[in-house]
């Protein structure tokens, strides 16, 4: 079967059903959410196949809503080459015993390695000592290292052995450096020797970015943005193996092409971008990458859509807004919303730091007022990053609920009336240099 002819004409019956028009209806809605959190979609994990069919679906969206690419790029989409480093095999020898696959645990960039107690950092992390700080040291060092960590930290030690095998990622290609971490109670060593293999593969990955030209200040630019990608499919023996992502963050993605509807017939002083990222559940890769071709100083706003299609604590169509008290975005949007049916509402769950979990850290990171917009009771939703987070368990008409009052929020960013103050400016954190 040739897959492309098929998904082709999945995406041109998604788009019969769908008006490109002003109103923000929850039949467009519907349409964007069956399609793109489909079980055809397999998840839409980064790098893959279908994740290209999501893609080409966005694509045709932009084109029919009238938007014009980003200068510098010929279409809307924003290809990178993403580097993967995967372990592949290892073999240790501590003072002439070989260690047991189970007790170690690696991570690195160097197609091969082999060195001895001579030509590596070695390191005993006691039952006192921590581990997590230890390992960022190294992280952040590179080089070629042996961690010897006491069975106190086993649990942890396993935690990080199940994180290291599945590989790490960066946007930028890594020195060769190799962690290599052995449980055990031994602190005194006499020899050791350590050889192995990592895998390096480079995966194409795409950010999607539109733009409507602004009539008045073109070069200032109003941010509307979600993430297209999710976490895949499991093969777990169940029935359902798909990770359909309809939440996370299909939700948003649909939120941002009604917008680019809404918008299309009405005059924006200011210019409007639209965004979708690629690689946000991999650790904000593509908003990292995106953030290298854009000038920060001329993004006014962003308002990054995450997770609006459950109604919120504080009740169906109402919304809240990471990093509520950094700047005065939130006062702007409310004041352009009627105080007595709906204001948006300061992040209720502040212990998981949501604010750098998102793709809007990137580009707050760099002084933008970029914050993210969710509805979702983080504390009580048992569908987050699991197989049933599908378009059952949403509601529909209070997401629809959600998006008109984002656009009606938005009106007077967009018009160029007001204008937020800029988030300070904190330090990236280091690069990892080895995972």
């Amino acid at each position: 079967m040739n897959i492309k002819p098929y998904y082709t004409a999945l995406i041109l019956a998604a788009l019969s059903n769908i008006c490109v028009a002003s109103d923000i209806t929850v039949a467009n809605i519907e349409k964007d959410m069956q399609f793109l959190s489909s079980d055809e979609l397999k998840g839409r994990l980064a790098g893959s196949p279908e994740i290209g069919i999501a893609e080409d679906y966005i694509a045709t969206q932009f084109k029919q809503a009238g938007l014009q690419p980003l200068n510098g790029l010929s279409s809307f989409k924003q290809n990178f080459t993403l580097q993967r480093y995967v372990p592949d095999n290892i073999s240790v020898k501590l003072n002439s015993n070989t260690i047991d696959n189970q007790f170690i645990a690696f991570s690195g960039s160097a197609s091969s390695f082999e060195f001895n107690q001579d030509n590596a950092n070695i390191k005993v992390v006691s039952q006192a000592d921590d581990l997590r700080a230890e390992l960022k040291h190294v992280n952040t060092n590179g080089g070629n290292n042996i961690l010897l960590v006491n069975s106190a930290h086993k649990e942890l030690f396993k935690r990080y052995k199940n994180h290291f095998a599945g590989g790490s990622q960066s946007n930028e290609k890594r020195k060769p450096a190799t962690l290599v971490m052995i449980l055990t109670d031994t602190v005194t060593i006499d020899e050791v020797l350590v050889s192995g293999s990592i895998q390096h593969l480079q995966q194409q990955l795409t950010n999607m970015i539109a733009v409507k030209p602004g009539s008045e200040k073109p070069n200032e630019y109003v941010v509307f943005s979600a993430h297209h990608d999710h976490i895949g499919t499991t093969a777990n023996g169940e029935e359902d193996g798909i990770y359909n992502g309809a939440n996370d963050d299909a939700s948003g993605v649909s939120a941002v092409l009604n917008l680019a509807r809404h918008y299309q017939n009405i005059d924006n002083k200011r210019s409007i971008m639209y965004v979708t990222f690629t690689a946000e559940e991999s650790g904000l890769l593509g908003s990292s990458y995106f953030i290298k071709d854009i000038d920060a100083s001329s993004i006014v706003a962003m308002l990054n859509i995450e997770m609006i299609g459950k109604p919120s604590e504080f009740g169906p169509g109402t919304f809240w807004m990471t990093g509520y008290e950094r700047s005065n975005l939130a006062q702007i949007l409310n004041k352009n919303l009627n105080a007595k049916e709906q204001q948006i509402f300061a992040d209720p769950y502040p212990k998981y730091k949501l604010f750098y979990r998102s793709d809007n850290a990137s580009l707050a990171q760099l002084g933008v007022p970029a914050h993210s917009l969710s509805s979702t009771q983080m504390s009580n939703d048992h569908d987050y990053h699991q197989v049933s987070d599908e378009l059952a368990t949403l509601d529909l008409p209070q997401m629809t609920q959600i998006v008109n009052a984002i656009a009606k929020a938005s009106k007077s960013l967009v018009s160029g009336k007001d204008t937020p103050n800029r988030i300070e400016k904190v330090k990236p954190r280091a690069t990892g240099l080895i995972f």
